[in-house]
Protein backbone atom coordinates (compact mmCIF):
# COMPACT_ATOMS: atom_id res chain seq x y z
CA UNK A 1 0.00 0.00 0.00
CA UNK A 2 1.10 3.57 -0.86
CA UNK A 3 2.05 5.82 2.22
CA UNK A 4 -0.50 7.84 2.06
CA UNK A 5 -2.51 8.51 4.92
CA UNK A 6 -5.63 7.34 4.83
CA UNK A 7 -9.54 8.72 5.13
CA UNK A 8 -10.65 8.09 8.61
CA UNK A 9 -14.59 7.25 8.57
CA UNK A 10 -16.58 9.01 10.94
CA UNK A 11 -18.10 6.59 13.37
CA UNK A 12 -21.00 6.59 15.28
CA UNK A 13 -19.69 5.18 18.71
CA UNK A 14 -21.63 4.79 22.07
CA UNK A 15 -18.82 5.51 24.58
CA UNK A 16 -15.67 7.80 25.00
CA UNK A 17 -14.13 4.29 25.66
CA UNK A 18 -15.17 3.02 22.42
CA UNK A 19 -14.05 6.03 20.55
CA UNK A 20 -10.43 5.65 22.78
CA UNK A 21 -10.32 1.94 21.62
CA UNK A 22 -11.09 3.30 17.73
CA UNK A 23 -8.17 5.39 18.00
CA UNK A 24 -5.96 2.70 19.65
CA UNK A 25 -6.85 0.25 16.48
CA UNK A 26 -6.02 3.38 14.10
CA UNK A 27 -2.69 3.74 15.59
CA UNK A 28 -1.60 0.07 15.78
CA UNK A 29 -2.73 -0.35 12.21
CA UNK A 30 -1.25 2.56 10.79
CA UNK A 31 2.22 1.91 12.75
CA UNK A 32 2.04 -1.66 13.05
CA UNK A 33 0.11 -3.06 10.26
CA UNK A 34 -0.15 -1.16 7.40
CA UNK A 35 3.52 -0.18 6.77
CA UNK A 36 4.32 -4.09 5.47
CA UNK A 37 0.53 -5.22 4.79
CA UNK A 38 1.67 -5.32 0.88
CA UNK A 39 5.16 -6.81 1.13
CA UNK A 40 3.90 -9.15 3.94
CA UNK A 41 0.89 -10.20 1.76
CA UNK A 42 2.80 -10.93 -1.33
CA UNK A 43 5.59 -12.85 0.43
CA UNK A 44 2.72 -14.91 2.14
CA UNK A 45 4.28 -14.57 5.09
CA UNK A 46 1.28 -14.77 8.18
CA UNK A 47 2.42 -11.85 10.59
CA UNK A 48 2.18 -13.87 13.84
CA UNK A 49 3.79 -10.57 15.85
CA UNK A 50 0.71 -8.35 15.13
CA UNK A 51 -1.51 -10.71 16.24
CA UNK A 52 0.40 -10.98 19.92
CA UNK A 53 0.26 -6.97 20.14
CA UNK A 54 -3.34 -7.17 19.53
CA UNK A 55 -3.76 -9.90 22.18
CA UNK A 56 -1.53 -8.59 24.43
CA UNK A 57 -3.52 -4.60 23.48
CA UNK A 58 -6.85 -6.50 24.38
CA UNK A 59 -8.11 -6.52 21.01
CA UNK A 60 -8.82 -10.52 20.52
CA UNK A 61 -11.33 -10.73 23.21
CA UNK A 62 -13.56 -7.78 22.72
CA UNK A 63 -17.29 -8.98 23.00
CA UNK A 64 -16.45 -11.43 25.60
CA UNK A 65 -16.24 -10.83 29.68
CA UNK A 66 -13.75 -8.81 31.68
CA UNK A 67 -13.58 -11.38 33.89
CA UNK A 68 -12.16 -13.65 32.11
CA UNK A 69 -9.96 -11.17 30.01
CA UNK A 70 -12.30 -9.71 27.35
CA UNK A 71 -13.16 -6.06 26.33
CA UNK A 72 -17.11 -6.43 26.82
CA UNK A 73 -17.51 -4.35 24.23
CA UNK A 74 -21.01 -4.68 22.05
CA UNK A 75 -20.75 -6.34 18.12
CA UNK A 76 -21.19 -2.44 16.86
CA UNK A 77 -17.75 -1.85 18.30
CA UNK A 78 -15.93 -4.95 17.95
CA UNK A 79 -16.84 -5.20 14.54
CA UNK A 80 -15.62 -1.74 13.69
CA UNK A 81 -12.53 -2.39 14.84
CA UNK A 82 -12.28 -5.65 12.24
CA UNK A 83 -12.98 -2.83 9.70
CA UNK A 84 -10.15 -0.74 10.87
CA UNK A 85 -7.62 -3.56 10.97
CA UNK A 86 -9.13 -4.92 7.90
CA UNK A 87 -8.51 -1.30 5.96
CA UNK A 88 -4.98 -1.81 7.12
CA UNK A 89 -4.47 -5.54 6.28
CA UNK A 90 -6.84 -7.92 5.14
CA UNK A 91 -5.30 -10.81 6.79
CA UNK A 92 -5.26 -9.01 10.44
CA UNK A 93 -8.56 -8.04 9.93
CA UNK A 94 -9.93 -11.70 9.33
CA UNK A 95 -7.83 -12.79 11.86
CA UNK A 96 -8.94 -11.17 14.44
CA UNK A 97 -12.62 -11.81 13.24
CA UNK A 98 -11.40 -16.12 13.03
CA UNK A 99 -10.21 -16.17 16.59
CA UNK A 100 -13.27 -14.50 18.07
CA UNK A 101 -14.79 -17.22 16.53
CA UNK A 102 -12.65 -19.80 17.49
CA UNK A 103 -13.04 -18.47 21.24
CA UNK A 104 -16.55 -18.33 21.47
CA UNK A 105 -17.68 -21.72 21.82
CA UNK A 106 -16.12 -22.02 25.26
CA UNK A 107 -16.73 -18.04 25.71
CA UNK A 108 -20.21 -19.18 25.82
CA UNK A 109 -20.94 -22.23 26.70
CA UNK A 110 -17.81 -23.28 28.24
CA UNK A 111 -18.48 -24.02 32.03
CA UNK A 112 -17.03 -21.88 34.37
CA UNK A 113 -14.16 -24.02 35.88
CA UNK A 114 -13.17 -24.45 31.81
CA UNK A 115 -13.56 -20.66 30.91
CA UNK A 116 -11.53 -19.88 33.75
CA UNK A 117 -8.42 -22.27 32.87
CA UNK A 118 -8.22 -21.45 29.35
CA UNK A 119 -9.76 -18.19 28.81
CA UNK A 120 -7.56 -15.51 29.76
CA UNK A 121 -4.80 -16.70 27.51
CA UNK A 122 -6.87 -17.17 24.82
CA UNK A 123 -8.34 -13.78 24.93
CA UNK A 124 -5.40 -11.68 26.28
CA UNK A 125 -2.44 -13.88 26.49
CA UNK A 126 -1.15 -14.21 23.48
CA UNK A 127 -2.92 -17.57 22.29
CA UNK A 128 -4.23 -17.89 18.39
CA UNK A 129 -7.38 -19.42 17.48
CA UNK A 130 -8.76 -22.03 14.56
CA UNK A 131 -12.20 -23.02 13.93
CA UNK A 132 -12.63 -26.83 12.70
CA UNK A 133 -16.09 -27.49 10.84
CA UNK A 134 -16.02 -27.86 7.38
CA UNK A 135 -14.55 -30.98 5.98
CA UNK A 136 -13.54 -32.50 2.29
CA UNK A 137 -16.45 -33.73 1.89
CA UNK A 138 -18.76 -31.24 3.82
CA UNK A 139 -18.83 -27.97 3.60
CA UNK A 140 -22.12 -26.04 3.35
CA UNK A 141 -24.04 -29.69 4.61
CA UNK A 142 -21.76 -29.54 7.59
CA UNK A 143 -23.89 -31.68 9.50
CA UNK A 144 -22.59 -34.59 7.52
CA UNK A 145 -19.46 -34.58 8.89
CA UNK A 146 -17.47 -37.64 9.08
CA UNK A 147 -14.83 -36.59 12.09
CA UNK A 148 -15.04 -38.82 15.08
CA UNK A 149 -14.42 -38.80 18.51
CA UNK A 150 -15.02 -42.11 20.65
CA UNK A 151 -14.73 -42.17 24.52
CA UNK A 152 -11.86 -43.64 26.08
CA UNK A 153 -12.04 -43.76 29.80
CA UNK A 154 -11.66 -40.24 30.82
CA UNK A 155 -10.35 -39.36 27.44
CA UNK A 156 -11.85 -38.75 23.81
CA UNK A 157 -9.62 -39.69 20.76
CA UNK A 158 -10.28 -37.91 18.02
CA UNK A 159 -9.77 -39.11 14.39
CA UNK A 160 -10.59 -36.87 11.06
CA UNK A 161 -9.47 -34.07 8.55
CA UNK A 162 -10.81 -30.73 8.41
CA UNK A 163 -10.99 -28.28 5.68
CA UNK A 164 -10.49 -24.50 4.85
CA UNK A 165 -9.32 -23.72 8.30
CA UNK A 166 -7.98 -20.45 8.50
CA UNK A 167 -5.00 -20.61 10.99
CA UNK A 168 -3.95 -24.14 10.22
CA UNK A 169 -0.70 -25.20 11.13
CA UNK A 170 -0.12 -22.22 13.15
CA UNK A 171 -3.15 -22.23 15.78
CA UNK A 172 -2.85 -22.59 19.32
CA UNK A 173 -6.13 -24.04 20.20
CA UNK A 174 -8.66 -25.95 17.80
CA UNK A 175 -12.25 -25.52 18.27
CA UNK A 176 -13.57 -29.02 16.41
CA UNK A 177 -16.88 -30.25 16.10
CA UNK A 178 -16.61 -34.29 15.72
CA UNK A 179 -19.18 -36.64 15.29
CA UNK A 180 -19.94 -38.84 19.05
CA UNK A 181 -23.18 -40.42 18.37
CA UNK A 182 -25.56 -40.74 15.77
CA UNK A 183 -25.93 -39.37 11.98
CA UNK A 184 -27.04 -35.67 11.71
CA UNK A 185 -26.76 -32.83 13.62
CA UNK A 186 -27.76 -34.41 17.25
CA UNK A 187 -24.75 -36.50 17.18
CA UNK A 188 -21.94 -33.57 17.09
CA UNK A 189 -19.66 -32.52 19.96
CA UNK A 190 -17.53 -29.82 20.46
CA UNK A 191 -14.12 -29.96 21.81
CA UNK A 192 -11.19 -27.35 22.39
CA UNK A 193 -7.65 -28.88 20.98
CA UNK A 194 -4.63 -27.94 21.97
CA UNK A 195 -2.46 -26.85 18.46
CA UNK A 196 0.35 -29.18 19.65
CA UNK A 197 -1.75 -32.16 20.71
CA UNK A 198 0.09 -35.42 19.70
CA UNK A 199 -1.57 -36.51 16.26
CA UNK A 200 -2.72 -33.16 14.44
CA UNK A 201 -0.92 -31.98 12.06
CA UNK A 202 -1.55 -29.64 9.17
CA UNK A 203 -1.01 -30.03 5.34
CA UNK A 204 0.77 -27.11 3.37
CA UNK A 205 -1.14 -24.31 2.78
CA UNK A 206 -3.88 -23.67 -0.27
CA UNK A 207 -2.63 -21.26 -3.05
CA UNK A 208 -5.12 -18.55 -3.20
CA UNK A 209 -5.31 -15.66 -5.25
CA UNK A 210 -5.16 -13.47 -2.49
CA UNK A 211 -4.81 -13.18 1.09
CA UNK A 212 -1.61 -15.09 0.87
CA UNK A 213 -0.51 -14.14 4.22
CA UNK A 214 -3.33 -15.67 5.86
CA UNK A 215 -2.67 -19.73 5.80
CA UNK A 216 -5.87 -21.42 4.96
CA UNK A 217 -5.24 -25.24 5.29
CA UNK A 218 -6.32 -29.07 5.92
CA UNK A 219 -6.22 -30.28 9.35
CA UNK A 220 -5.67 -33.99 10.13
CA UNK A 221 -6.60 -35.46 13.48
CA UNK A 222 -5.06 -38.71 13.62
CA UNK A 223 -6.20 -40.48 17.41
CA UNK A 224 -5.70 -37.03 18.95
CA UNK A 225 -6.80 -37.65 22.28
CA UNK A 226 -8.15 -34.79 24.57
CA UNK A 227 -9.30 -35.13 27.80
CA UNK A 228 -13.31 -35.03 28.84
CA UNK A 229 -12.57 -31.43 30.40
CA UNK A 230 -11.64 -30.00 26.94
CA UNK A 231 -15.37 -31.32 25.87
CA UNK A 232 -17.48 -27.86 25.26
CA UNK A 233 -21.47 -28.54 26.18
CA UNK A 234 -23.18 -31.49 25.86
CA UNK A 235 -22.81 -34.60 24.01
CA UNK A 236 -24.99 -33.67 20.60
CA UNK A 237 -24.09 -30.06 21.58
CA UNK A 238 -22.14 -29.30 19.10
CA UNK A 239 -23.74 -28.48 15.73
CA UNK A 240 -26.31 -26.00 18.08
CA UNK A 241 -22.87 -24.35 19.14
CA UNK A 242 -21.23 -24.70 15.90
CA UNK A 243 -24.32 -22.23 14.13
CA UNK A 244 -24.55 -20.08 17.29
CA UNK A 245 -20.90 -19.07 16.86
CA UNK A 246 -20.73 -18.88 12.88
CA UNK A 247 -23.94 -16.36 13.35
CA UNK A 248 -21.35 -14.20 15.09
CA UNK A 249 -18.61 -14.71 12.46
CA UNK A 250 -20.76 -13.70 9.56
CA UNK A 251 -21.03 -10.59 11.24
CA UNK A 252 -17.24 -10.28 11.23
CA UNK A 253 -16.74 -11.51 8.01
CA UNK A 254 -19.34 -8.73 6.65
CA UNK A 255 -17.08 -6.40 8.71
CA UNK A 256 -13.73 -7.24 7.33
CA UNK A 257 -15.28 -6.52 3.43
CA UNK A 258 -16.59 -3.17 4.46
CA UNK A 259 -13.08 -2.41 5.96
CA UNK A 260 -11.12 -3.09 2.75
CA UNK A 261 -13.75 -2.09 0.51
CA UNK A 262 -13.33 0.96 2.32
CA UNK A 263 -9.84 1.26 1.73
CA UNK A 264 -10.24 0.59 -1.65
CA UNK A 265 -12.48 3.26 -2.19
CA UNK A 266 -9.88 5.79 -0.21
CA UNK A 267 -7.05 4.31 -2.43
CA UNK A 268 -9.19 5.34 -5.63
CA UNK A 269 -9.99 8.84 -4.61
CA UNK A 270 -6.68 9.88 -3.23
CA UNK A 271 -5.36 8.43 -6.38
CA UNK A 272 -7.83 10.32 -8.99
CA UNK A 273 -7.12 13.26 -7.07
CA UNK A 274 -3.39 13.19 -7.16
CA UNK A 275 -3.02 12.12 -10.73
CA UNK A 276 -2.58 14.79 -13.67
CA UNK A 277 -3.75 14.22 -17.43
CA UNK A 278 -3.59 16.67 -19.57
CA UNK A 279 -3.07 20.18 -16.96
CA UNK A 280 -5.43 18.20 -14.71
CA UNK A 281 -6.38 15.67 -11.95
CA UNK A 282 -8.17 12.71 -13.75
CA UNK A 283 -10.89 13.25 -10.92
CA UNK A 284 -12.06 16.14 -13.29
CA UNK A 285 -12.88 13.93 -15.51
CA UNK A 286 -15.67 12.42 -14.07
CA UNK A 287 -19.16 13.73 -15.29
Amino acid sequence: MPDRAPQQVDRQLPTDEARDLISLVRDIAQREIAPSAAEGEDAGRFPREVFTLLSESGLLGLPYDAEFGGGEQPYEVYLQVLEELAAARLTVGLGASVHTLASYALATYGTKEQQTEHLPAMLGGGLLGAYCLSEPASGSDAASLRTRAVRDGDDWVITGTKAWITHGGVADFYTVMARTGEEGPRGITAFLVPGDAEGLSAAVPEKKMGLKGSPTAQVHLDGVRVPDARRIGEEGQGFAIALSALESGRLGIAACAIGVAQAALDEAVSYAAERRQFGKPIADFQG
